[in-house]
């Protein structure tokens, strides 16, 4: 694949379109790495609350994550790329990032303020600190990754999850030999800390104008046009994790997070490959609206078809090493905890649900950088009240291992939608664009 206009238009380190994948895959596979073994440590270390706990928490960072994406984060990679000029790109990089500070300012002052008020109940205030500081900082670095991979720099991602990498391991570590007792608070924490200092480092590796923010009032009405999209991009956003969660919705609120720890558990194996869907898409998604920008449909279309398949084969890859090392799996992790589980049917429904998302993969980052946000909503609107409505009849008249065939309906249904829909706008794109040559 050939981007040879890319370096014309970013101000970030100009490699090639390989080496940038490379660097890309190379950065994500360290951070899905630690969290793979940390997950797999966590099982065997934390109770089962506390391990659904940070489940649960780990979610909501997730389901944060998507929301300053679909605010934030999507519209940076779509729109600054795409810029005509660099005072065009660097005057939305810092519309955006002065909003996304703002959104964090006002999240920081609520949860301390629910914090106080919760500590009055009886609940372990040190925890929900902790959790709190954990999602919190791990928005922000999911931010500072998206703005550098707008940038196309690359590197510079790859520096900061090489930080993150060794700070949380060291802190773990040594809490690990020290034989200390190790609690969700103290997970929290410790990732809290990495995400922090590799947020740091990134900014310090930032061009001075591109540390300028605005008067967050010029911010707002500067960002008018783009809500007008970034609104459709936050339902879907939610819309998505309600497709993908359905049942994380369902089992705590019709049962406890113990119940919903053997799904999470069943979930780690797969969850790093999950974070590789994120990844490819912010490499991705730059590239393919400078495509598109520029008219051209078949590169987009190839770069989409080139994401899901670079997802799928991540996904078989783990599926065929679970299948091969299951024995070993199944005592490590799951005996001590969840021996009276079917865990062997959790993982294998978990492969199914994973490989869906890795299809729709491609789909979502073109239909995203076509800015096709209001029928991407919609699709995941029908989605999630089907995955819902599917998983709370399982939840209901099966055992819970079963609900996750809900989320699999919802998954498989949103994915027939979404490629059935990209291919009929990348259609659409490439005739309009050749009768205008004719």
């Amino acid at each position: 694949m050939s981007f040879s206009s890319t370096s014309e238009k970013t101000d970030g380190p100009r490699l090639a379109a390989l080496p940038r994948y490379f660097s890309a895959l190379v950065s994500q596979g360290l951070v899905s790495g630690f969290h793979f073994v940390l997950n797999l440590a966590l099982v065997t270390l934390l109770t089962s609350h506390d391990f659904g706990l940070f489940a649960l928490v780990f979610v909501l960072a997730y389901t944060a994550t998507s929301v300053t994406n679909a605010l934030f984060a999507t519209p940076l990679q779509v729109y600054a790329p795409a810029a005509s000029s660099d005072s065009e790109k660097h005057q939305i990089q810092s519309m955006i990032t002065t909003l996304m500070s703002v959104l964090i300012g006002i999240c920081l002052m609520i949860g301390s303020m629910s914090l106080f008020g919760l500590s009055q109940t009886g609940l372990d205030t040190q925890t929900l600190l902790s959790a709190m500081g954990f999602v919190l900082a791990y928005v922000v670095r999911q931010y500072s990754r998206s703005y550098g991979y707008a940038r196309f720099d690359v590197i510079g991602v790859l520096i900061g999850d090489m930080t993150y990498v060794m700070i949380a391991g060291a802190i773990l570590s040594g809490l690990f030999f020290a034989q200390l007792p190790i609690g969700a608070h103290d997970v929290f924490i410790a990732l809290t800390a990495a995400n922090a200092i590799a947020v740091l480092i990134e900014i310090a590796r930032l061009p001075s104008s591109h540390l300028s923010l605005m008067w967050p009032w010029k911010a707002l009405a500067a960002y008018q046009n783009i809500w007008l999209q970034a609104r459709w991009a936050l339902i879907g956003s939610v819309t998505t994790i309600l497709v993908q969660q359905a049942h994380t919705a369902v089992v705590v609120t019709l049962k406890n997070p113990e119940s919903y720890a053997p799904l999470a558990a069943g979930f780690i194996l797969f969850g790093p490959v999950r974070v590789l869907f994120q990844t490819i898409q912010n490499v991705v998604k730059p590239e393919m609206a400078l495509a598109i920008a520029e008219k051209r449909a078949a590169a987009a279309r190839k770069q989409m078809f080139i994401v899901s398949a670079l997802s799928v084969g991540g996904v078989l890859l783990v599926a065929l090493t679970m299948q091969v090392a299951w024995p070993w799996l199944n005592a490590w992790l799951y005996q001590k905890e969840y021996a009276d589980e079917p865990m062997r049917l959790i993982v294998s429904l978990w492969a199914a649900i994973t490989l869906i998302g890795a299809v729709q993969n491609g789909p979502y980052t073109a239909l995203q950088s076509l800015r096709l946000f209001q029928p991407l909503a919609v699709v995941t609107i029908y989605g999630a009240g089907l995955g819902l409505a599917l998983v709370t009849a399982c939840v209901y008249w099966f055992e819970l291992s079963w609900s996750l065939l809900g989320v699999l309906a919802a998954e498989t249904f949103v994915a027939v939608w979404v490629v059935r829909l990209v291919l009929a706008s990348f259609t659409a794109m490439t005739t309009k664009h050749d009768q205008g040559e004719t």
